[in-house]
């Protein structure tokens, strides 16, 4: 299956070449191009890019920390589960700086109602050289840990924030980043793949995995997904009662909406 994966934007793709929506012909060998993208953004559009980027990358910031949690862990035993996270860190780290791009670009105040602007850029991996790390093959025969199973259990949860944020945005009739849009197809593909991957570990796990329990020290960079919790996790959510608002917050400040001489639109 030459669809190695549909996923240059989610936490990692299968060995071989990366077949994105987002930057589908991404080739590192050849000189560095990157094409502006365009669309006509008004304040609502641009609100809506501009939420999704402050939700999704303390997300991705939460995934990293708890990445390396985990590998910084003498109790994480799996091969396999050990270079996804490692993967993670790698590829997330890249995908936050493009989150960064197209906030500095629609974080731009509008010049009037409605304006045709540029609100994103492709080609950055080809400029930054960025080679993206390739997850597992399989699973493997390799024996499960207790703290194996805590790990891929708490990012499933995670995963599934990044999946709702995702179909959130995709679903908003203001949004018209197409950017932004592919990103949210390719985490949609991948991450989907990547919590079958970590539930195939957690059922290889010697003992009951439902005895592995969870809790909001575990899972990072959750803040704002309080309205989802129940939805994406019961049991963790019950058990914890305001399961992540004493995070402390990664997030970095939000751009001020642009209200100057355009007080009609929120």
């Amino acid at each position: 299956m030459n669809k190695v994966l549909l996923g240059f934007w989610g936490c990692m793709v299968f060995t071989g070449t990366a077949q994105a929506a987002v930057e589908p012909n991404y080739n590192p060998s050849k000189p560095p191009v990157t094409t502006p993208w365009f669309t006509n953004q008004d304040s609502a559009a641009r609100k809506a890019d501009l939420d999704f980027i402050v939700g999704m990358r303390p997300h991705h910031a939460g995934a990293l920390s708890m990445s390396e949690e985990y590998l910084s862990d003498k109790n994480a035993s799996h091969g396999a589960l050990k270079s996804l996270a490692r993967g993670i860190i790698h590829n997330q780290k890249f995908e936050i700086g493009m989150l960064d791009r197209v906030e500095e670009l629609v974080g731009k105040p509008l010049g009037k109602e409605t304006e045709w602007r540029q609100i994103a850029e492709q080609g950055l991996a080809q400029k930054q050289k960025f080679v993206r790390a390739p997850m597992p093959a399989g699973v493997g025969g390799e024996e499960v840990s207790r703290r194996d199973v805590e790990f891929a259990k708490a990012m499933v949860v995670h995963h599934e924030g990044a999946l709702m944020m995702c179909q959130d945005y995709l679903a908003n009739p203001d949004v018209t980043n197409k950017y932004l849009r592919l990103l949210c197809v390719d985490i949609l593909t991948d991450q989907k793949m990547e919590i079958n991957f970590m539930n195939r570990v957690v059922a290889r796990y010697a003992g009951n995995p439902d005895d592995v329990k969870i809790d909001a020290s575990m899972i990072h960079g959750m803040e704002g997904m309080e309205h989802h919790m129940h939805d994406i996790a019961p049991a963790p959510a019950k058990a914890a009662g305001k399961l992540f608002k004493s995070q402390e917050s990664t997030k970095k400040p939000a751009v001020a909406p642009d209200h100057s001489g355009h007080h009609g639109h929120h």
